[in-house]
């Protein structure tokens, strides 16, 4: 029954590992891409939100948050580069730098910037200079279409204006766009290449670009049937196309005309430039909204998103690499706290052994008194022979207890068979032993559940072993707790085992504390 109730465990660790992630990202985002660094704004339920990761009171009230990945990072995490109370309405990004937009009052548009930079001493990204945000001069105008990062400088375009804006030297400059962009249904800057871009996308579907080169507009003809978005910030300027959110394809423009390379992994995907080639976020389910009053002219929904995982397309590649979890990352500089504690833990296990050690020697008084496990008298019991379990099969059954345990580890945080090998007391960096916690963590209760329950575990069933107590009976279910407890503890403190390999009848400091021994059965015997 016990090895049937164990896998069953395991089973049902492996299927919530392998579901989907419960997503806090409960409305929609905003993305951007710089090439080397992934934006997004994300409004956050405040119910879920957790504020701990905030630094002022301000910012505990705030239920949008500006998130950053870098692409130098090398690791599946996140930063919370800023929250802000007001409802972004657009994001750009250059390099290193990034712009937020917010929505406009007295006809103005409030612009925020920001650069990020790499501190190793915690592994984080931060915002420069003043850890904040920096105010720019404002957007003159009600609403806006389309904003866009180079060479450190800012371009938009604002609703019913025939020029685009730039921000340079501190102040907003008008640039003149085509007639034929102005005629436009949308209009839409995008950054490939090392070069800006004007999209029209026409009511007969039609599409118009010009390339900007040498302060002019150069008109670049395309023909991308189906076209849905262009791809910002990518090595070469990318669409992606398709009649049906099922049937989307990621798209070379060459010489005016698309060549699908990839397909989108599902339809809840949004690609973005990302180094050499591209990246996908997703598994929030595409949305739409308007920034505008529904009664505004030519008021165009601007596509929002929930992104949980990260889908990465090798430079050569036709196929997306399966989807990562995006987690947020923690700083290291306090990461290694559980090193004490376990040397804590650890001393004073040692120290327990040894107290409990001279209670049970044959000199102490209390020991010629009668059991606490039983009626029967305790020499009576010291006196009987017994055969220990051999320390090889002890081993082989805690191995075996593990297994099912190992394998549900490794695929809920989806890491590789070396990171269980690493237990916290070897790492100044716990989240890297967190596999090997959960593994650890899930094989105790189950064979605290199985010693209770049944005398032994899976493990020392098939290897011919039982926990009695030291005299011989059955031992108490305090007993069974106190050892797997402690066995815990040794298995997080490998170098707690060091009494148990080196006392001949295999006896460590579970045991010792817990007043039981491991011996062989009758069926191991014969």
């Amino acid at each position: 029954m016990n090895y049937f109730v164990r896998y069953i465990f395991a089973l049902i660790m492996v299927l919530v590992a392998a579901s989907p992630l419960q997503d806090h990202f409960v409305q929609g985002t905003l993305a951007a891409s710089s090439g080397t660094h992934l934006w997004w704004i994300s409004k956050i339920d405040a119910s879920m939100d957790s504020s701990s990761d905030l630094s002022n009171d301000s910012a505990k009230d705030a239920t949008y948050k500006l998130l950053q990945h870098s692409a130098m990072s090398g690791e599946n995490n996140f930063q919370i580069a800023a929250a802000f109370i007001d409802q972004p309405i657009a994001v750009a990004a250059d390099d290193d730098q990034v712009w937020v937009v917010f929505a406009a009052t007295n006809h103005k548009m409030e612009v925020v910037w920001g650069a990020t930079q790499f501190n190793p001493a915690s592994e984080l990204w931060f915002i420069t200079p003043g850890g904040a945000l920096q105010l720019c001069p404002s957007i003159v105008g009600e609403s806006l279409e389309s904003l866009a990062g180079l060479n450190g400088e800012l371009w938009a375009i604002v609703q019913g204006q025939p020029d685009a804006r730039v921000l340079r030297g501190g102040q907003w400059n008008t640039v003149q766009l085509p007639a034929v962009i102005n005629e436009c249904q949308t209009r839409k800057l995008v950054v490939a290449g090392g070069a800006l871009n004007a999209f029209g996308h026409a009511q007969d579907h039609s599409l118009k670009r010009f390339k900007r080169e040498n302060n002019a507009w150069v008109e670049s003809p395309l023909n991308a049937p189906h076209f849905s978005y262009a791809i910002d910030h990518s090595a070469r300027l990318a669409c992606v196309t398709g009649e049906k959110p099922s049937e989307q394809m990621l798209c070379i423009v060459e010489a005016g005309s698309t060549t699908a390379i990839a397909s989108l992994p599902n339809r809840n995907q949004y690609v973005l430039g990302f180094g050499e080639s591209f990246a996908s976020l997703g598994q929030g389910g595409l949305q739409e909204y308007s920034s505008l009053p529904q009664d505004a002219p030519h008021s165009s929904p601007t596509i929002v998103f929930n992104p949980t995982t990260l889908s990465l397309l090798p430079v050569g590649a036709s196929v997306f690499m399966e989807p990562v979890a995006l987690r947020t990352q923690l700083s290291t500089a306090s990461r290694w706290y559980h090193l004490p504690i376990l040397g804590v833990l650890s001393l004073g296990a040692i120290i327990a052994a040894f107290l409990v050690r001279a209670l049970n020697s044959p000199l102490n008084p209390l020991e010629k008194t009668r059991s606490i496990e039983s009626t029967v008298d305790s020499s009576a019991f010291t006196k009987t022979p017994w055969t220990p379990c051999e320390k090889w099969r002890r081993f082989t059954a805690t191995a075996i207890d593990m297994v099912p345990c190992a394998i549900a580890s490794v695929v809920m945080f989806e890491a590789d068979m070396v990171s269980i090998l690493i237990p916290p007391l070897w790492s100044a960096d716990i989240q890297m032993s967190f596999p090997y916690i959960a593994m650890v963590v899930a094989a105790i209760a189950f064979s605290m559940f199985e010693e209770i329950t049944f005398g032994r575990s899976m493990g020392k069933r098939l290897m011919g072993g039982r926990v009695v107590s030291i005299h011989g009976e059955p031992a108490a279910w305090w007993q069974h707790i106190a050892r797997n407890l402690l066995k815990g503890l040794v298995l997080l403190s490998p170098v707690l085992a060091i009494p148990s390999l080196l006392n001949p009848l295999g006896a460590g400091i579970p045991e010792i504390i817990s007043r039981t021994r491991v011996e062989a059965t009758e069926a191991d015997l014969d």
